[in-house]
């Protein structure tokens, strides 16, 4: 494991991922779907709001 300047072990990704079941990369791939969704809805809501306050 690498350390940085102070000491903390960094975090490396890549290595995080190969490590994660199977199970858990599904699960995930599932729920893209719903954060992908929230993000659209929040960024019409932001242009919504920016369009009100601008107007």
């Amino acid at each position: 494991m690498r350390y940085d300047k102070n000491g903390l072990p960094i975090k490396e990704y890549y290595t995080e991922e190969l490590k994660k079941s199977p199970k858990d990369k599904i699960k995930a791939i599932a729920h893209q779907k719903y954060y992908t969704g929230g993000s659209i809805v929040l960024m019409f809501l932001v242009l919504l709001g920016m369009y009100l306050v601008l107007k």
